[in-house]
């Protein structure tokens, strides 16, 4: 059949699409964790960094089974006491700048269509960036830790998590929280293990539970958990799970932390294992050229990251 009226004869009429005021946003990891550190204040402040005074025991450790006070500060009548040296150490954090550059023609703004305020769409963007830039120098701090729980190649054991809990308490941390941060292999290696079918799990299921109290979260880490993947609890502490750690042995490995996060008891105890400091917030400007036709969104902040107590965190070190 000829001459038919199609929307190729009416295509002055007719619309080969419409643009929905809807978008699909893009796949990305959840910055947040690095919240987890303890904040410094040195914004109009007449310098870069921040100098954290640290205590320096002269008591001996913990669990040295007494040998730094088991003689030293026994008392003779009639003799003077010794004197004891007191010292203090520190850590310096240094800011560093962090900045997204967007320039936009006017020709966007002016046919983009209605529904979607695309300057204020960029402006979240450029925010979620920033987080995952301070996120992947935070992550970057865990392989710093001295402490390494862990084996080479090897997967993550529950075995691990527990030795991570268990050797902040001994080492004489004295916290209310803690929390592991797992790269996504350690994650799948725990909940692998979990799962596993044997002969223990049938028979001390409920033992091992009490012992382990694995609670996972309702959205599995998926959801909004305050802008962390909160993939459970282990033995009532957060377990977050990141595909942003680093690698370590020649990308053989990952590595992941179990640490004192900041809380108001953890501050005040002094044991937090991680700080930052902030020397600019994230600052959203515009700056508009007349002569392109063009105009720049700008968002910058200034912040660092430093370990404070080495000995109040591990790293894991496992199987990547």
């Amino acid at each position: 059949m000829a001459n038919e009226t199609t929307t190729t004869t009416l295509n002055d009429l007719t619309h080969a699409g419409l643009i929905e005021p809807y978008l699909i946003a893009a796949l990305s990891e959840n910055p947040g964790i690095w919240r987890t550190a303890k904040e410094f204040n040195i914004i109009n402040k007449s310098t870069n960094a921040a100098l954290i005074p640290s205590e320096t025991s002269w008591w001996g450790a913990a669990a040295d089974a007494g040998a730094g006070v088991d003689t030293e500060f026994d008392g003779t009548e009639g003799t003077d006491l010794g004197n004891t040296a007191v010292s203090t150490g520190g850590v310096t954090c240094t800011a560093a700048e962090y900045g997204v550059s967007v320039e936009v023609t006017d020709n966007v703004g002016e046919d983009s269509i209605d529904g979607i305020d695309f300057i204020a769409r960029i402006e979240q963007r450029m925010l979620h960036v920033l987080g995952l830039a301070m996120e992947d120098d935070f992550l970057a701090l865990f392989a710093s830790l001295s402490n390494t729980i862990g084996t080479t190649t090897v997967d993550l054991t529950i075995a691990n998590m527990l030795q991570g809990q268990q050797d902040l308490r001994t080492r004489g941390a004295n916290i209310d929280s803690m929390v592991h941060v797992l790269d996504n292999a350690q994650a799948a290696d725990i909940e692998g293990a979990l799962t596993a079918t044997n002969a223990a799990a049938a028979i001390y299921a409920q033992a091992a539970d009490r012992i382990l109290h694995w609670d996972p979260g309702a959205d599995a880490g998926m959801g909004v958990s305050g802008g962390q993947r909160t993939i459970s609890t282990f033995k009532g502490n957060p377990v977050l799970s990141t595909g942003m750690t680093d690698t370590a042995n020649a990308g053989a490995d990952v590595v992941g932390a179990a640490y004192a996060p900041t809380s108001a008891y953890n501050d005040n105890t002094g044991h937090t294992t991680f700080g930052m400091c902030w020397k600019r917030l994230p600052r959203f400007e515009t700056d508009r050229h007349a002569k392109g036709r063009v105009t720049d969104l700008v968002m910058t902040c200034r912040a660092g990251f430093v370990e404070l107590l080495d000995g109040s965190g591990s790293n894991y070190t496992s199987d990547a």
